[in-house]
């Protein structure tokens, strides 16, 4: 609002009042300008509803590319947590036949010779 006040008028223009800076601050900043409206202060640029759709795109957008990564993320966590179950599974697999294998050479050494 400091800035608008102390701001150049462009050329053409008559330099704005604070009544005016103010009510355009308001306009800026409030979603409904009714307190506005309410005391006689009439808008001299209602806000757009393009800019609102506008400004409502860019920020879902920030939230679409944030999901994006936050769901990358977890892809690759996922894949890495898979990577390492299949491992275990391998490591598991092989240490069960390495057991079986030992298991059979005792049994078949503790079984009578005929």
């Amino acid at each position: 609002m400091e800035q608008q006040l102390v701001a150049p008028p462009e050329e053409g223009e008559e330099p704005k009042s604070t009544t005016e800076v103010l009510a355009d601050v308001l306009d800026d900043s409030t979603k409904k300008n009714m307190f506005l409206q309410n005391v006689g202060i009439k808008i001299g640029r209602p806000r757009s509803n393009v800019q609102n759709v506008q400004a409502q795109l860019e920020v879902e957008k920030l939230a679409n590319v944030e999901l994006h990564a936050k769901v990358d993320d977890l892809e690759t966590r996922a894949q890495e947590k898979e990577q390492a179950r299949l491992r275990d599974m391998e490591e598991m697999h092989n240490k069960q036949a390495s057991v079986e294998a030992k298991l059979q050479l005792i049994l078949d050494q503790q079984r009578p010779v005929d």
